[in-house]
C-alpha cells in the first residue's frame, strides 16, 4: 500500500530504531515510539531472503533491553488482523506470539479490508 510505504519512510527518518546489518548492508530494521510507560513498535521489516535467521528476534530483544533500561513496562505492536487471511501476516502474528506478545483487541483504524490487531507484552 502506497500510504504505508510513505509512512514507513517517514518513521525510519524520524523515529528511534535499530537496524541489522550483514556485510555493510541493512537487512532489517525496527522503529518505535514511547509514551509514558508504554512503547510501540511502529515498523519492522526483514528482507525476504534474510527471514528466519534470528534478525527479527535480535531487533525485538535489543528494543526490550533498551526499554527496560528506560523504565518502560509494556510493549505494543499493531499488525494485520487474522480477519484478513493474508499468509505473510499470519507469519508476522506467529512471530510476535513467539516473542511473548498476546493479542489484546481488534482495531478498525486502517480502513475496510485492512483490519488491525493490537498485540502487547509486559516488559517486567
Amino acid at each position: 500500500m502506497e500510504e504505508g510505504i510513505r509512512e514507513c519512510a517517514r518513521a525510519v527518518r524520524s523515529q528511534a530504531g535499530f537496524v541489522v546489518e550483514e556485510e555493510d548492508a541493512v537487512v532489517g530494521f525496527l522503529t518505535f515510539k514511547t509514551a509514558d510507560s508504554i512503547a510501540e513498535i511502529t515498523w519492522m521489516g526483514i528482507g525476504a531472503d534474510r527471514r528466519r535467521h534470528g534478525h527479527g528476534r535480535a531487533l525485538v530483544d535489543a528494543l526490550v533491553e533498551r526499554l527496560r533500561g528506560d523504565g518502560v513496562r509494556r510493549l505494543q505492536v499493531k499488525t494485520l488482523s487474522s480477519r484478513e487471511p493474508y499468509e505473510p501476516y499470519a507469519e508476522t502474528r506467529a512471530f510476535y506470539r513467539s516473542m511473548g506478545f498476546t493479542e489484546e483487541r481488534e482495531l478498525d483504524i486502517w480502513g475496510p479490508g485492512n483490519p488491525a490487531v493490537l498485540l502487547s507484552r509486559e516488559l517486567s
